[in-house]
């Protein structure tokens, strides 16, 4: 407290004295500063300087971050470089910020797979950070010389260590591989009883660990079969959410054929099963009403058995 009253006792006095000269200088304070690199100068604190803006006065804050400097520590600054500047008020200060870019998890990802392919690591593998949020702020000059160091892989239990590095930013990293193989998934949402074709589908990396034994891995075992029930986009298949496309639906009016000593014999019929093309289901004649099984070779078409083939057809 007494460190202001003095300062201010200066100000007003010796403010006075010096008011003409230092508002005919012009030279100005500006209140948030923001600088590229990692040194502060007058020029950067204080504008109309001339030939002294590029004394460098203090280090700048690591890129992302900022500090304040008060109004003793700017009125000391002015002094000792000979600018003709008094603080206004008591609470004149300058917040400093330095810039800097963003190094995400995915970039500290990539070069982490570049450095550990080097060291020998093989096959198709996602890498797990033990913390899956990291990120590094670096200076803006050094977003693209990014570098990783002091690796350490053990083979035998897929487990890394190392140091993600970016001018003078160092980031601590750790963590596990996993393998992986391609997994077919759907591009976009597939409605029940709707029949998956090749341009449905693409294939994503997925860590062998997380797939059940249901899981459809065979793109063959998708195409051309129907949705079960309805199904989204990006999530690994099973088998049961799939099935051959329905040729037949339970209560349907189907054609019933036989094809008896080189004639092909023909009623109507309600399917009392549903089935796709192969399924063998039952039918009943519209018109007898005798039930007869057969064999679905068709939409809505069964052909019949010699067997039962006759008398189920007849009327």
């Amino acid at each position: 407290m007494l460190k202001r009253i003095a300062l201010a006792t200066t100000i007003l006095i010796g403010g006075l004295a010096a008011s003409a000269p230092a508002f005919a200088a012009g030279v100005l304070l500006r209140s948030h500063v923001l600088v590229d690199g990692p040194m502060v100068t007058l020029g950067d604190l204080f504008d109309n300087v001339g030939e002294r803006a590029k004394v460098q006065v203090l280090r700048a804050p690591p890129p992302g971050q900022h500090i304040t400097v008060d109004t003793d520590w700017l009125a000391h600054v002015a002094l000792v470089n000979g600018l003709s500047w008094k603080p206004r008020d008591l609470f004149d200060e300058a917040s400093i910020e330095r810039t800097g870019q963003v190094i995400g998890r995915d970039q500290i990802v990539a070069n982490l797979r570049d450095a550990l392919l080097g060291r020998g690591a093989q096959g198709e593998f996602t890498i797990e950070l033990e913390s899956r949020n990291q990120q590094m702020i670096v200076a803006t000059d050094d977003a693209a010389n990014v570098s990783v160091r002091d690796l350490f892989y053990d083979r035998a239990g897929k487990r890394f260590s190392a140091t993600i590095a970016a001018g003078d930013s160092r980031l601590p990293v750790s963590g596990r591989l996993y393998a992986t193989i391609q997994v077919p998934v759907l591009t976009h949402p597939v409605g029940r009883g709707d029949t998956v074709i090749a341009e449905d589908i693409t294939m994503i990396p997925m860590r062998e660990d997380m797939i059940r034994p249901a899981t459809v891995t065979d793109i063959g075992a998708i195409v051309g079969m129907a949705a079960k029930m309805a199904l989204r986009p990006n999530q690994p298949l099973a088998s049961g959410d799939l099935q051959k496309p329905l040729a037949v639906t339970h209560g349907a009016l189907v054609t019933l054929v036989l094809d008896y000593h080189g004639m092909a014999l023909t009623a109507q019929g309600r399917a009392i099963d549903q089935g796709s093309l192969g399924d063998t289901i039952r039918v009943t004649n519209t018109h007898s009403n005798l039930t007869v099984e057969g064999v679905i070779d068709g939409t809505n078409r069964v052909r019949v058995s010699l067997i039962s083939g006759p008398v189920a057809l007849a009327n």
